[in-house]
């Protein structure tokens, strides 16, 4: 798959979902030459730094190219996640999170070396755009998505390989839950937005997060076109109708379970209103 189609299918993805902000594309940096050459360094070119969730933020709403290395981040969890410092003793020991947000030390200790992350010195940064203009090769495309577009995705991934998502999840760290384990994994994965991406990067309180290894995007995308074929696509005609009409495939199987899909006779006239 080459980059234009990686442009191509992710525009493809977007619309079909009808998304608020676009997907985005985010690849992990082993070294500075890696660096897109229309990609903005917050240090260098705004001098200020950012948050990690606030360059997706970026990248989702404005579209731009947004590299980050140690010296940008202005929230210190990612820079541990993605590996660009050694794990620290404040995560080992739970100083990180307790008091403040965990009852005991135990507690806290525990979701420190259980929060996900890459090896340190493995990667040196990270840049993020919209997977529809991306410039570079990416590792993941990350989506804030709601509730019916995480069910599509879902059905999605189940009629490409049968699979459900098992996923580590927390309300901490959105970012590094978003990336780290998709990349290690190489498979789809659930996060939720943390306090972070939620006060400082505009998610919103409908929105889960989506992470898709690139190289997938293709297959999603044939799901999509089969399923629209089979009536399972967008968008969804609701009915609220007892005894509804039943897929051929739903009904076959129920009467082969011993359930009787004949539909009753109608009602009585002055029984038909409500339910």
């Amino acid at each position: 798959m080459d980059l234009k189609k990686v442009n191509v299918l992710g525009n493809e993805l977007e619309n079909w979902l009808k998304m608020r902000v676009h997907p985005v594309a985010v690849k992990m940096l082993e070294n500075e030459n890696e660096i897109p050459k229309e990609a903005v360094i917050p240090t260098r070119d705004w001098k200020h730094k950012y948050a990690f969730c606030q360059t997706i933020a970026r990248s989702q709403r404005h579209g731009d190219t947004i590299a980050m290395f140690k010296e940008d981040h202005w929230c210190f969890e990612p820079v541990v996640g993605l590996g660009l410092v050694e794990f620290p003793n404040s995560f080992a020991n739970g100083s990180h999170r307790y008091p403040d947000s965990v009852r005991n030390l135990e507690a806290a200790s525990r979701w420190g070396k259980n929060m996900p992350r890459f090896p340190f010195g493995k990667y040196q940064g990270v840049v993020t755009a919209p997977v529809n203009s991306c410039h570079f090769m990416p590792d993941i495309l990350l989506m804030h998505i709601n509730g019916l577009m995480a069910t599509m995705l879902m059905i999605i991934k189940n009629w490409i390989d049968g699979k459900d998502l098992n996923c580590q999840l927390s309300g901490h760290a959105a970012c590094v839950y978003a990336v780290v384990p998709s990349i290690l994994s190489k498979e789809c994965h659930f996060s939720f937005p943390c306090m972070g991406d939620r006060r400082l990067a505009f998610a919103q309180d409908d929105e889960i997060i989506f992470s898709m290894p690139i190289n997938q995007l293709p297959d999603f995308i044939e799901g999509i076109h089969f399923l629209q074929g089979k009536k399972w696509g967008l968008p969804i005609l609701t009915e609220l109708k007892e005894e509804y009409s039943l897929k051929p495939k739903y009904k076959e199987e129920g009467q082969k379970l011993g359930l009787n899909l004949t539909p009753s006779p109608p009602r009585p006239e002055k029984l038909q209103e409500g339910f």
